[in-house]
């Protein structure tokens, strides 16, 4: 009889029966009778989408610093510098610490990368701190003009060469004793500063006695604060073997100059002092 019945109902006991509410609209917390969740199963879905754009965005963000990198401003031996007055970069250090001299000569073939101020040609490492100095200098009523800024191997040549065909004129010195002189003032092509474009001359009816102006007081006050101090000092002429110069200033930096300030230092001294703490 309850073979008779099972039949008669078409029930098969080799078949499953699925749980109630297997896969209805209320309950879908299984599948297939495991323990995999659809939620998972859901989650993996949405990252396989959302992957693909992630990616994107890493690529594009990655093309675009390369880009800004590749067009940063380079210096006259190709190398990459950033212009930014709160960070000196490696490559910005070879030039900014660099000393010359004859025993520390540069070649015709370095050119720096320059502005034009006013006129004048000056590396562009100092270009934005030089506007500011000076535009702050005429904010208190001073006038500070430059007359000189980056001068080639070429020009300095020239400019050496006149400096001792005026000596020797004048007839009180021998070719030997012009070119000395020459030397603690011009510099011949190759051992002058000027060549880095980092070296300025302010303008001066005497410079003998420029350190006598308002000029020169204001820069002495705050010429630090934008990254200039005067190159040859009194100080340090038994050391670069070159006559003070009052009206010859230097780029260094805005940290590096207010150490030196600070700690009443040359620029020889100077940069002494940052290779030994560097």
């Amino acid at each position: 009889m309850q073979g008779k019945n099972s039949a008669k109902h078409g029930m098969d006991k080799s078949i499953k029966i699925k749980p109630k509410d297997f896969y209805s609209s209320s309950t879908r917390g299984y599948v297939y009778g495991d323990n995999t969740t659809r939620s998972k199963g859901r989650v993996t879905k949405v990252l396989f989408i959302i992957l693909p754009f992630v990616m994107i965005a890493v690529i594009a963000v990655g093309f675009m610093l390369g880009y800004i990198s590749y067009t940063t401003g380079k210096n006259g031996n190709g190398a990459d510098i950033t212009v930014n007055e709160n960070y000196i970069s490696p490559e910005q250090q070879k030039t900014l610490y660099r000393t010359v001299s004859v025993a520390d000569p540069l070649d015709r073939k370095f050119v720096p990368d320059t502005v034009d101020f006013n006129g004048i040609k000056v590396s562009s490492m100092m270009e934005n701190q030089l506007k500011k100095m000076v535009n702050a200098a005429k904010l208190d009523g001073v006038d500070l003009k430059i007359i000189e800024g980056y001068v080639s191997f070429d020009n300095q040549h020239t400019a050496y060469t006149q400096y001792v065909d005026s000596l020797l004129q004048s007839g009180k010195y021998t070719q030997v004793r012009a070119e000395s002189i020459a030397n603690r003032k011009v510099c011949d092509s190759g051992n002058s500063e000027r060549q880095l474009g980092l070296l300025v001359e302010f303008d001066c009816d005497n410079k003998e006695k420029f350190d006598s102006t308002y000029e020169y007081d204001w820069l002495m006050k705050n010429g630090a604060e934008y990254g200039f101090m005067q190159r040859y000092t009194k100080e340090s002429e038994q050391v670069t073997a070159i006559d003070c110069d009052y009206t010859l200033w230097r780029y260094i930096g805005r940290d590096n100059a207010l150490i030196a300030r600070k700690l009443g230092l040359n620029f020889n001294e100077l940069i002494d002092y940052l290779e030994s703490n560097g």
